[in-house]
């Protein structure tokens, strides 16, 4: 059955009105004596197209719509503003005789372009999605609300995110029973500042991509119905449509969906309070939340590349969630730290003038860090403190950050069986997870991840031998 929500469908229905294109628009630009019948609808890649005709002998500047807005209406019904910013492409047909054919390529637009006539109102947002690619079932969360009046039934598709005591977010998953689209939308219960409403959109996008493998489009309608405090100041829906980044979709997610006979799958699921935490974690610190982005970049790609950006995602949310971090010295002691730093400046000064000026700087650095940490280290505390124990394999991982960063293929004698390939993708793999695990821990989730890094390789092994999958499950880690 549809699980479209009652006070979704006629936002939807116009939604899906425009993009077919179904309203005869007026177009307007700055001379008021210039007025076009026009066409506006959506195209392949989720911009707009505004069609018109442009009568013969009409001198038009082509370089308008790049240097100036535009205005779109249907008298006392709508009005759609078309900002310059926003223009992408303009192509024009020149035919001997008649009018000529101009369509202009939008990437956003919206009904108002004054930001302070919706930055606090009760805000909407509507992200498109297909089920093809992405089921809310996909993501193994505790959904605890429902799109039906019956909050009483078994089954659920919308969970709330608790910003503060009377500001909330209610997130739905609506799927229509024909055809392939699906809905994300967000529905703020009350009035609320349009910027962290949309950085709670975007913390979400982020959390489903890491723990789903599927991160929304940064695409969709943003709807906000009331601004002003007094009635005079009240004003039509205002509505905004960006497309600004297609969804992005990877083979590892890294919470498994999958039931084990021998495993409550409980232990697998993100609760809604859990949820919260996280969310509430990437719209507080904009560090984290381009760094967990940095992650599901890099279980999209192969090769080095998906280890460098696992190991510069490890160290940033390292540094945001444990700031300040242990002691990042050998000797902890100051005044042996002190003495052994004298003694070894004392032995440098000898050969001060064997030795240029600048490899003498050189020397002299690496004297005075030499009761530092090495990075690797400081990275193992960070999981120390957060309660995460390490084996031996991971702490080998993380070891690998230097050899990442300088362009390196990772070096293990213990995994010397694996293949050159294999050795860069576990690693990766499990960089990605440890990383993760970091920012889960932080919002309490004690359960379990998927261990891709050791799944993906056994799994390739058993094809390669002939062996049917089904013997070969997934590897796991407790958090």
């Amino acid at each position: 059955m549809d699980t479209i929500f009652e006070q979704d469908k006629h936002m939807l229905t116009f939604m899906e009105g425009v993009e077919k294109g179904e309203s005869d628009f007026l177009l307007g630009i700055d001379n008021p004596t210039r007025v076009y019948k026009a066409k506006f609808e959506k195209n392949e890649d989720d911009n707009f197209i505004l069609k018109f005709s442009v009568p013969e002998g009409d001198d038009f500047d082509a370089e308008y719509f790049f240097s100036k807005p535009a205005v779109l209406f249907v008298p006392n019904k709508i009005q759609i503003l078309l900002l310059n910013t926003d223009a992408l492409r303009f192509t024009q047909t020149f035919n001997e005789k008649g009018p000529q054919e101009v369509k202009v390529t939008y990437k956003s637009f919206g009904t108002e372009v004054n930001p302070s006539k919706w930055k606090y109102s009760k805000h909407c947002a509507y992200i498109r999605y297909s089920k093809e690619d992405f089921r809310y079932t996909d993501m193994s969360l505790g959904y605890d609300m429902i799109t039906d009046k019956n909050q009483h039934s078994s089954w659920k598709n919308a969970f709330l995110i608790r910003l503060a005591e009377d500001n909330n977010i209610i997130v739905s998953f609506e799927e229509r029973l024909a055809g392939d689209d699906a809905y994300c939308v967000f529905r703020a219960q009350k009035k609320m500042d349009v910027g962290l409403f949309e950085k709670t959109v975007e913390a979400v996008r982020i959390v489903y991509g890491l723990l789903a493998g599927y991160s929304f489009a940064d695409r969709g309608y943003f709807i906000s119905d009331y601004t002003g405090e007094k009635p005079k100041e009240r004003i039509p829906l205002i509505v905004r449509y960006h497309n600004r980044e297609k969804a992005k979709k990877h083979k590892y997610p890294l919470l498994d969906k999958s039931h084990y006979v021998d495993d409550d799958h409980k232990r697998f699921e993100l609760t809604t309070e859990q949820m919260n935490a996280l969310i509430k974690l990437l719209i507080k610190n904009e560090e984290l939340a381009r760094a967990a982005k940095l992650l599901i970049e890099a279980s999209a790609i192969d090769g080095t590349s998906k280890g460098v950006l696992a190991v510069v995602a490890l160290e940033t949310i390292a540094n945001q969630l444990v700031p300040k971090g242990p002691a990042a010295n050998v000797i902890m002691d100051k005044a042996i730290a002190s003495q052994l730093n004298y003694e070894l400046n004392k032995g440098l000064k000898k050969i001060k003038e064997k030795v240029t000026t600048e490899d003498y700087k050189k020397l002299e650095s690496k004297v005075n860090s030499v009761n530092n940490l090495p990075n690797a280290v400081k990275l193992e505390s960070v999981f120390e403190q957060l309660g995460l124990v390490l084996d031996d394999e991971e702490k080998d991982c993380i070891s690998s950050r230097n050899q990442f960063l300088h362009g390196w293929l990772p070096k293990n004698k213990k995994l010397s069986f694996l293949t050159e390939h294999e050795l860069v993708f576990m690693v990766s793999q499990r960089l990605i997870m440890l990383t993760a695990m970091l920012l889960l821990k932080k919002a309490g989730y004690g359960g379990m991840v998927n261990d891709w890094g050791y799944t993906e390789v056994v799994k390739l092994r058993a094809i390669s031998e002939g062996r049917p999958l089904r013997q070969v499950g997934n590897a796991h880690r407790v958090v």
